[in-house]
């Protein structure tokens, strides 16, 4: 199979500046350890709507900068779509988390029968909406937009804000994206009540660092490809603050008690290996928050293996 990387640089669903420059920061890694990671695969880049940021936000409060994002996540749900409808798997490199709410959506629009199922590896269970965000952030939103949950909570979004949410989540078409059935979550460690009761009110899976510890990250491939067994694809969207902030020091909201790099390539390598697997996000690659690229360093050992992976499918 071919492989495709997308470069989707988008930051302004992120609180802290620099995840765009997370495709940057792994060629930097590639060309200091030698990696061929850029050489196995062709490269898009998408435009990103960053100028934004410079722009007054007072609008919407509750949802930073979410205008911005309707043309880039139309834009991204289009790149992943087209690659996939012509048997090309992309690799999305981000950008903060929101860029899944393209990147998802592409892939659901391309097999728009199939059940699609979303193994999200992540340190935060990004459930807001605006109605419940403690910080407007919107990486903090995706499978709340994807899975079409929106839980009452304190804030009162403004019209503009609710009007772009509503244009968001139809991008790729009306329906939700993912049912939470079809979801499951591996790294969770941080989040908020409003997101715990939506997690609990639809019974949705989720393995912790400790789980995947016993019982060993090969077992936990095993067991969410066959609890996402009615699912006719699935997409992996792999956020490096899953990992442990001993690793990630590059990267926004570093959370302890995370994933080891083993673990990772585990997970990642079992997961792509997958034949219904058709996209994989990696996100919140931060070098403005890193020492010495280590990040990026550590996340193309994670990568590197994926690749002779995928193109033998």
């Amino acid at each position: 199979m071919e492989v495709r990387l997308i470069e989707a640089a988008s930051e302004i669903g992120a609180g802290t500046r620099g995840a765009s420059m997370g495709m940057s920061a792994l060629r930097v890694a590639a060309w200091k350890m030698g990696s061929e990671l850029f050489g196995h695969a062709e490269e898009s880049i998408l435009r990103d709507e960053n100028d934004v940021l410079y722009e007054d936000d007072k609008q919407s409060p509750n949802a930073h900068h979410i205008d911005g994002l309707i043309r880039f996540e139309s834009d991204l749900a289009y790149e992943v779509y087209k690659y996939q409808r012509n048997n090309i798997f992309p690799i999305v490199i981000g950008g903060d988390h929101s860029i899944a709410i393209g990147s998802v959506s592409g892939t659901k629009m391309a097999y728009p029968n199939e059940h699609l199922g979303v193994i999200w590896i992540d340190a935060h269970a990004d459930m807001h909406s605006p109605w419940t965000t403690p910080s407007g952030n919107v990486h903090g939103m995706p499978l709340a937009l994807l899975m079409n949950i929106e839980v009452k909570g304190h804030n009162r979004p403004r019209m503009f804000t609710l009007d772009a949410w509503d244009r968001l989540r139809k991008i790729g078409g009306n329906e939700p994206k993912v049912l939470p059935e079809h979801l499951v979550i591996i790294g969770l460690r941080d989040y908020e009540p409003e997101e715990e009761a939506i997690i609990k009110e639809h019974n949705i899976k989720v393995v912790t660092v400790q789980e995947l510890r016993e019982k060993g990250a090969g077992t936990i491939v095993k067991e969410a490809l066959e609890y996402l067994a009615v699912c006719g694809k699935l997409h992996v969207s792999f956020d490096v603050d899953s990992l442990d902030p001993s690793i990630s020091v590059g990267t926004g909201t570093p959370v302890p008690g995370g994933l080891f790099l083993e673990e990772a390539r585990t997970l990642l390598t079992g997961l792509c290996a997958e034949p219904r697997t058709a996209t994989l996000d990696v996100v919140e690659i931060n070098p403005a928050l890193d020492t010495r690229n280590s990040m990026a360093e550590h996340v193309l050992t994670v990568m590197e293996p994926l690749f002779p992976i995928l193109r033998a499918r």
